[in-house]
């Protein structure tokens, strides 16, 4: 998918969403304001990385948003500041080497809750996973599992790699179908 057609396809998934909030009882979307292109350069210093253009453009066009059903967080997206403070504590992780788990933690970044009730579950970027674009694979974090970054562009495993367009609309039609199974 081409870059503007990806930003479509974003652009038509928070409008899915912010109809669903408006046909279901206590469901809410709460957007933050626009991160501008200065804050962008400041975070890129902090991580010491260039951010994903896809993310950047998120977060400078709509802002960070969660979702609320009935005071309950669904989705729950990461100011941009806090990208790496959400890591997990490494120990929590179970079946890895925990010093190869602290230094993926490390590395890369917390951006996104996962939809789940358990604690400590989180959707980060990928920095050892870039496309030429500049686009960073999203993997999950669970508490209970092995946590690693892998590469998978360049691999048999090249079709599993997700960028945040993909992720932040696949996240949101989830979303949007548990609701219409309900």
């Amino acid at each position: 998918m081409s870059k503007t057609s990806n930003e479509s396809a974003v652009a038509a998934a928070i409008e899915r969403l912010k109809a669903l909030a408006e046909e279901v009882e206590d469901l809410s979307v709460e957007f933050s304001a626009p991160v501008t292109a200065a804050e962008v350069a400041k975070l890129e210093t902090k991580f010491k990385l260039k951010l994903p253009p896809s993310y950047v453009h998120f977060i400078s066009t709509h802002g960070v948003f969660k979702v609320l059903h009935g005071g309950r967080e669904l989705i729950g997206m990461e100011e941009p500041g806090f990208l790496r403070a959400a890591a997990p504590d490494p120990s929590d992780a179970v079946d890895g080497e925990e010093s190869e788990v602290e230094e993926a933690i490390n590395e890369a970044l917390f951006f996104q809750r996962a939809d789940d009730d358990a604690v400590d579950n989180f959707w980060c970027f990928n920095p050892r996973d870039v496309t030429p674009e500049g686009e960073m694979g999203v993997v999950g974090y669970y508490h209970d599992e092995v946590f690693g970054l892998p590469k998978l562009l360049g691999t048999e495993n090249a079709n599993r790699f997700q960028a945040f367009s993909e992720h932040i609309v696949e996240v949101i039609d989830d979303l949007i179908e548990n609701f219409a199974e309900q």
